[in-house]
């Protein structure tokens, strides 16, 4: 008895990760990726490269046509084009350009087109002599066209500081 039992629960616990491995419920982090996985991180990384060098136009190429972005003030921006207008009135204002940086990029396939993304992201961003930027969680749903990974929808929510658990965290 005591053997069917463990052969129950082991037969159960290896249907379980099959079934889960398949079913895309493992985030992959870009070490670790193979097949699409590390395609999404590829995309991902030539957008973000591209922002950094100021390539605007290869970095906005990752977004569809009808992408829409929550940005860290909480507004919602329709269509790349409309994100890129954004971008390009809000770099106005800013004092210098601005300076991101992304890593512990994870990557979920949903199906075998569809890719569920989250990083950590950092901004730093002056304006007015002060500064706006700073840490947050980012995620993108993913969407294979074409055999490129492009953006459908992205959100960045700003890391804030809570400080009763900060208090805790120094004891």
């Amino acid at each position: 008895m005591k053997n069917i039992l463990f052969n129950l629960i082991a037969i159960l616990t290896l249907a379980t990760s099959v079934q889960a491995q398949s079913g895309g419920v493992l985030w992959m982090g870009s070490r670790n990726a193979t097949g699409e996985a590390r395609a999404v991180h590829a995309a991902l990384k030539k957008a973000y490269d591209a922002f950094l060098a100021g390539d605007l136009k290869t970095g906005f190429a990752i977004y569809t046509e009808d992408a829409s972005e929550i940005g860290p003030d909480g507004n919602i921006t329709h269509g790349k084009k409309a994100m890129e207008e954004g971008w390009e009135a809000f770099s106005k204002m800013t004092d210098k350009p601005a300076v991101f940086k992304y890593e512990n990029v994870q990557v979920r396939l949903l199906t075998p087109d569809v890719a569920l993304a989250i990083w950590d992201s950092e901004a730093d961003i002056v304006l007015n002599g002060q500064q706006i930027g700073g840490k947050s969680k980012d995620a993108a749903v993913l969407r294979k066209i074409k055999g490129e990974w492009k953006i459908e929808f992205d959100q960045l929510t700003p890391m804030l500081g809570m400080p009763a658990l900060d208090a805790d965290r120094k004891d």
